[in-house]
């Protein structure tokens, strides 16, 4: 027995859904539109080329039906029954072969029947010259249509995203074009064309929304055709482009400065006209559509939009990414080669050691005594022994007497005494000039990391230019779809930075459209597949930055306390989020107390920042920062510590660098680490790397960092037991209680900053 379901379904063959009978409809209308429209009085290829294009099946048969309506309304039976044979044989061609034949047979479909039936009019008249030229121009504009009206109608028929490029944008102004054509004989009040009317409020509309150039091409598509129309002078192409022209420069300057440049445009190509025909029909049109076109909502033209093309974005930016790659790694060898160059020839040749100190202080004491050819000729061994016996004595002492002389080289030599104080002043210069050139040379290895540190930033900004763009063009296109939907106009960008996060940027001046329901945030996220969050600021000037949101986050709590008796704290914290979804902390101590200590801390920590936010890794950065202190020979930036935090709010993964700063602690569940060691504080001595101490948070973890003035001695037992005892979130309370209580332990006998972390899973 069957089902009540299968009944139904026998008894309705097939059913239209409500979008497939607009589209019928649609096509029902424009094919009697250009089946009634006539070019040079008698010429009418337009139905036939709609009818080729629309191809088999439903939409052809409707197309038929409606092209043959308006070729019946358009004429007389005469020159009706000509253009109705022309159609019906088009369509059967497609109908029947159109499916296995190529993609140029409805062209050639139409062409050809065209160019056949015609010839028996043109036979008819005797060939007559002008008959026979308007034969061969009718059959080829037939065949030629086919191609821009199947671009125009290709979104309708196999449901294809409407990102419309040049190529359909040029077809679907065609077709209007053509459609208006048939328009542009209906008149109200006699004086009032319809179809013109109509033709200026498109071309101000693409004009407003597509740019200068779209608005000339439309201009001079819609102009040609109203002149066609017509069958006279080119008026309304000169008109139209004229028009669209200068008031595209005001494009950028809203509505009503736009339609008032158009006005005046289409009265100067008035008056330019005047002697050869009076259009004052064309300012009753002109003034009509510019009034019609100032009352359009700006939701209809944000919908009609998306028809207009976007500008290809073309190969040349990949090419220029390239290039600029080339030049930027190009100069990162160029400062390598420079490093290497200036390292192989720094030195500043061998040290003749304590030697010279006995050198130079004999050449000055014994260089006239009447004695110096028995010492250093007849006994130079004996004398060379006696020296180098004395070195034990400068170095434990610092100088030498006579009384550390042997007895038997004394008691000979009559300038003893002035010898020693020369050896002595010698030694203490030799000590000088030996440190003056070991901190030389730590300063010429600094100046010259700095070029390997230059080297190593242009080689990774190299590499970021060389990857791989991740755009996301299957989101951006969702994201668009969405803003049409609420009738938003706007520029849109989605694609991953460094990392793999999501980012994505909507510019438009309806920004309020977006925002006017209170979960918009959770709706574009629905639309992106990501979670979202809003960047700070967002929504000012137009323009709205969205970013993939982190699964991880962090509650931080700062404490801080002051020397006793200081003014300032020598400490500086500061901490801050990239792009990418990276935390930085940064704590800095600079060395003793006051503004002084203050600023090195402050300098350590505003340097220290801006490179990690350039992107610059944090190996790097503390290189450039050490080199900088080193070079800076005790001028401001002398000495301070740093403690940097880096914790990857994605994967949870965590690295802590310590340069002479205090041990950072860390709680996972029950347990607390201690995190310590690391280099010396910078500018102490030329900077090694400092080991990363690498480990992974989950949520419920919380880490402290302190400066050196929180735990004295060693002596960490009253800070491990308030984390201990720490709620979860609440690390404000956390870092004021470790702050408070070393500040009774020790008196505050230091600067004291603490800054507590904990980690939660975004809710």
């Amino acid at each position: 027995m069957k089902s009540a379901a299968q009944a139904r379904r026998k008894s309705v063959p097939f059913t239209l859904r409500r979008e497939e009978l607009a589209e019928l409809s649609a096509r029902l209308v424009m094919a009697a539109l250009l089946g009634r429209a006539r070019i040079f009085s008698a010429l009418s290829p337009f139905g036939i080329a709609f009818v080729a294009a629309s191809g088999g099946g439903v939409a052809g048969i409707v197309s038929l039906l409606g092209s043959v309506l308006g070729t019946f309304t358009a004429g007389g039976p005469g020159w009706a029954v000509k253009y109705i044979a022309i159609i019906t044989v088009v369509w059967a061609c497609v109908h029947f072969f159109g499916r296995s034949a190529p993609r140029w047979f409805p062209m050639a479909a139409a062409f050809g029947v065209t160019l056949i039936i015609g010839a028996v009019y043109a036979w008819d008249s005797g060939w007559e010259v002008a008959a026979t030229a308007m034969w061969v121009v009718e059959s080829f504009f037939a065949g030629g249509l086919v191609w821009f009206y199947s671009a125009a109608l290709s979104p309708m028929s196999d449901g294809a995203p409407r990102s419309v490029r040049s190529g359909r944008a040029a077809s679907l102004i065609l077709l209007t074009a053509t459609l208006l054509i048939s328009l542009a004989s209906v008149n109200l009040f006699g004086i009032l064309s319809i179809g013109r009317a109509l033709a200026v409020i498109a071309v101000m509309f693409v004009s407003l929304r597509g740019g200068l150039a779209m608005g000339c091409v439309s201009a001079a598509a819609l102009g040609a055709s109203m002149d066609l129309a017509w069958g006279g002078a080119p008026f309304f192409t000169l008109s139209y482009t004229l028009s669209a022209l200068i008031a595209g420069i005001f494009s950028r300057d809203g509505r009503l400065v736009f339609t008032l440049s158009w006005v005046a445009s289409a009265a100067l190509s008035v008056l330019w006209f005047w002697q050869f025909h009076r259009w004052l029909p064309a300012l009753y049109e002109t003034f009509a559509a510019s009034v019609i076109f100032m009352l359009l909502p700006d939701a209809l033209l944000a919908r009609l939009a998306v028809f207009l093309p976007k500008e290809p974005s073309g190969g040349g930016y990949v090419k220029a990414r390239e290039y600029t790659r080339e030049r930027v790694e190009r100069c990162a060898m160029a400062f390598r080669g420079l490093y290497d160059a200036m390292r192989s020839r720094d030195g500043d040749g061998p040290d003749a050691g304590p030697a010279q100190i006995y050198d130079r202080a004999c050449d000055k004491v014994c260089r006239d005594c009447p004695n110096s050819a028995r010492c250093w000729q007849e006994e130079y061994v004996e004398t060379l022994d006696i020296m180098n016996s004395l070195t034990p004595v400068l170095t434990k002492k610092g100088f030498v007497e006579v009384g550390d002389v042997p007895e038997r080289f004394a008691s000979r030599c009559a300038r003893a005494q002035l010898l020693c104080g020369e050896i002595t002043n010698e030694a203490r210069s030799y000590l000088s000039r030996r440190a003056f050139r070991a901190r030389l040379k730590e300063s010429r290895g600094a100046a010259y990391g700095q070029y390997m540190d230059i080297s190593r930033i242009l080689s990774s900004l190299a590499s970021e230019l060389g990857g791989e763009l991740q755009v996301e063009p299957e989101l951006e296109k969702k994201l668009r779809k969405y803003l049409r939907g609420l009738a938003m106009d706007a520029e849109t960008a989605v694609f991953r930075l460094r990392g793999g996060r999501l980012r994505a940027e909507i510019t438009s001046q309806n920004t309020d459209l977006l925002k006017r329901d209170k979960s918009w945030l959770e709706n574009l996220s629905a639309v992106l597949e990501t979670r979202l969050c809003a960047v700070e600021n967002t929504g000012e000037g137009g323009r709205i930055i969205l970013m993939e949101a982190e699964p991880l986050a962090v509650t931080v709590g700062k404490s801080a306390a002051r020397k006793s008796g200081e003014k300032v704290s020598g400490d500086r914290c500061v901490y801050f989020r990239t792009d990418e979804g990276i935390l930085y902390v940064i704590l800095s101590d600079g060395m003793g107390s006051g503004p002084d200590a203050a600023g090195m801390s402050a300098e350590a920590v505003e340097i220290t920042e801006r490179f990690l936010k350039a992107g610059v890794g944090p190996d790097l950065t503390v290189s450039i920062l050490s080199s900088l202190c080193l070079l800076r020979d005790g001028d401001g930036l002398e000495s301070a510590t740093v403690d940097l935090l880096r914790l990857d709010m994605f994967s949870g993964e965590a690295a802590i660098y310590k340069y002479g700063a205090a041990p950072s602690y860390i709680r996972h569940g029950a347990s607390v680490k201690r995190v310590g060691a690391g280099a010396l504080p910078m500018g102490i001595a030329a900077q090694e790397k400092a080991p990363a101490v690498k480990l992974t948070v989950k949520p419920g973890d919380i880490i402290l960092m302190a400066s050196d003035g929180v735990v004295t001695g060693g002596d960490d037992k009253l800070l491990r037991q308030a984390m201990a005892g720490a709620r979860d979130n609440d690390v404000k309370a956390l870092a004021r209680r470790v702050v408070d209580a070393a500040a009774r332990a020790t008196a505050s006998a230091d600067d004291m900053t603490v800054i507590a972390l904990a980690v939660e899973k975004r809710g």
